[in-house]
Order: C-alpha cells, then sequence, then structure tokens
C-alpha cells in the first residue's frame, strides 16, 4: 500500500499569476498517486487580492479530491505558511510534500518521489525540477560552501545533465520537495521551519538542521517537476534583497563555519555591491539587513540553537579564493563551486 502523504501548498496575493496557480493546483488533482492516500492542504497567508476566492471556488468542483483549505489572517511568510500546514497534517502522513503556487508537478512525480524515498533511508529529497516551458535544469539540488554562497546544482543546463544516480546534497529546494514526517518530528519538532526567518534560507536550514541530526537528503535523477520562479516576491526588490542577506548573517551566528567572522563584511561587501547595480534598492537596506540579521542571529543562539555544517556535503572555499580583489571573489567562488560538484559527484553518489 501506498504511504500517506500531505500536500502542502502555500499562497498570498497571487491573482496576478492565477493562471499558472491553477495549474500547479491542477497538477496536484491529477496525480498519479491513489487518491485516499494523499491530501492537499492550502494554507493562505491572508490574501487581500481576491486570488483566495478564486482557489477556493476552482478547489470546490474538484470533489475527489481530500483536501484542507486554511486562511490565515496575517501573512506569516513561507515559514509560517508551511508550519502551519505541517501542524494540520494528516496524523498518518509519512511524508509532506511542499511544492510552491508557481511549480507543476507531472503526474508520476510523487509516486516516483515516494518509491525513491521507500529506497533510500533519507529524511528529505527532490527531483530534477526544470525551468517552467524549457528543458533547462532551475534545480537539482543545492550545495552552499563556507560562506554560505548558494550553488544549484546543474542550474540553466539542459536536461540531462552530468546527473545520473540519486546524489547527497546540502539541502533540497522546497519549491518541490518530499520529507519524511518522522525524522522532521525528531529533529526540528512539529514544525519545519524557523518561523523568524520568513522567507529565504528557509529550506538551506532545516537541510542543514537534517544534516546535523544525522538525517541524509537527496536528489534523484528523474524530472519532478516545472517551476516559474520568482513570483511571489519578485525576482529583486527590497524585501526579497532584505530577507536573504538578514539570514544568510543570521545563520553565520549559528554556525561553526570556519570563516563566520569574516561573513559580517563579506555579506556587507557584496550586498553594497548589489545595491549599487541595482539602483531601486536603497542603501539603508543593506546595513539594515547586516544588522538585523546580527540581532535574529543571538535571538536564535540564545535558544540553544546552533548547527555544525560540516556534518552536511559542504562546499570548502580555499583561503586564496576568498583573499581575491572584491569584485572577483563571487566570480572565482561560483568557478570553484561549479568545478567541485563535477569532481565530487562519485564521493557524493548514493549507492
Amino acid at each position: 500500500m501506498w504511504p500517506k502523504v500531505s500536500i502542502i501548498w502555500l499562497n498570498y496575493n497571487s491573482l496576478r499569476i492565477m493562471p499558472i496557480v491553477l495549474k500547479s493546483l491542477e497538477s496536484i488533482v491529477d496525480l498519479d498517486y491513489p487518491s485516499n492516500r494523499y491530501e492537499l492542504i492550502v494554507v493562505d497567508n491572508g490574501s487581500t487580492d481576491g486570488s483566495f476566492e478564486k482557489i477556493k471556488k476552482f478547489l470546490e468542483k474538484r470533489s475527489s479530491l481530500r483536501k484542507k483549505i486554511i486562511r490565515l489572517s496575517r501573512n506569516l511568510g513561507f515559514t509560517g505558511g508551511n508550519n502551519v500546514g505541517f501542524v494540520a497534517r494528516d496524523m498518518e502522513s509519512k511524508y509532506v510534500y511542499l511544492l510552491n503556487n508557481d511549480a507543476i508537478i507531472l503526474q508520476e512525480g510523487l509516486k516516483t518521489l515516494v518509491e525513491y524515498a521507500e529506497k533510500y533511508d533519507v529524511a528529505g529529497l527532490q527531483g530534477v525540477v526544470l525551468k517552467y516551458k524549457t528543458t533547462l535544469i532551475d534545480t537539482a539540488g543545492v550545495y552552499i560552501d563556507e560562506l554560505f554562497n548558494v550553488y544549484l546544482v546543474g542550474e540553466y543546463h539542459e536536461y540531462p545533465w552530468i546527473l545520473r544516480k540519486p546524489v547527497y546534497v546540502t539541502f533540497v529546494s522546497a519549491s518541490s520537495a518530499l520529507y519524511k514526517v518522522e525524522s522532521v518530528l525528531k529533529c526540528l519538532g512539529n514544525r519545519l521551519f524557523i518561523d523568524e526567518f520568513f522567507g529565504y534560507w528557509d529550506d538551506n536550514v532545516l537541510g542543514l538542521m537534517l544534516w546535523n541530526c544525522g538525517y541524509r537528503l537527496i536528489v534523484i535523477p528523474e524530472i519532478i517537476a516545472s517551476h516559474v520562479g520568482g513570483l511571489t516576491f519578485r525576482r529583486i526588490g527590497n524585501l526579497t534583497f532584505y530577507l536573504n542577506e538578514r539570514n544568510r548573517t543570521a545563520l553565520t551566528l549559528i554556525t561553526n563555519s570556519r570563516y563566520r567572522h569574516l561573513i559580517p563584511p563579506y555579506v556587507l561587501k557584496n550586498t553594497t555591491i548589489s545595491a549599487m547595480r541595482v539602483k531601486f534598492l536603497e542603501s539603508k537596506i543593506v546595513v539594515r539587513a547586516l544588522v538585523d540579521g546580527i540581532k535574529l542571529g543571538n535571538k536564535l543562539k540564545s535558544k540553544g540553537l546552533f548547527i555544525d555544517i560540516y556534518k552536511a556535503p559542504l562546499i570548502k572555499v580555499p583561503l586564496r579564493h576568498i583573499g581575491l580583489h572584491l569584485t572577483a571573489v563571487r566570480r572565482s567562488i561560483r568557478k570553484y563551486c561549479e568545478g567541485w560538484v563535477v569532481r565530487n559527484l562519485s564521493f557524493l553518489t548514493v549507492e
């Protein structure tokens, strides 16, 4: 018998992208998975644009779909919304599957993920996610380095790339990811993410915490979904910029990266350069992200939260790459990371 799965799907003011949102929901309705073995949990983060009403009307016509529709009074972000969905899951669900409202899962996608999850002893996994309406890879798992730069495996490469077998990754992208409920409960309690992060660096931290608890995460060499990406927070903006850099700064304070003392000035340098390139970003956002990140990190540290990042597959960055001229650092590290993944695939392959 197929194990039960709870699918958590968030919405927030998505009226402007309603066609892709409805396609995402339709893909869940059409899953090739026993209808009595999965449920859809829709969490609306206090939408005010009429999108919730359209989504509810759409789902009410799908009587065969087991569903729970939760409307929050305010926006709790990606972290808070998913945590609400996790608490609302069927208590018999062995897995939870997260799907962004701008992502579409293939008909066989859930069944494929579950088959791999049952075969391998892992806490979480993802498949290959393509960029919507292309054969380009959006993400096939994610690695981070010691400076907390993020590297999406295979991004912008044509599928199939060099991925042939399941491989271990630092974390799996929550745009389309399956997690084992038992592992999450034992490691984090009755939640998926740190609420205070709101959005960005949420799945990163979840992956690191699961590795820290002795669990593993993998990516499988199967196409599972396609993803538009960046439609809720938009691709670049003050909020995106602020959350990304604030949360990365906070993470440095609760980990043991050997470069953790270098990261705040490194973040300040990178964010300053980015702010100059993206003219509409206010300069004060740069400083605010760093200051608030330090405050958040100290708050989490005071709660006893600590993550040993070296328990996860991690890209170790030689000091010579960090000592380069400021404008060359990011380019040099990215080139090094790309090479690292290719060189280490055999080591990371799951047998």
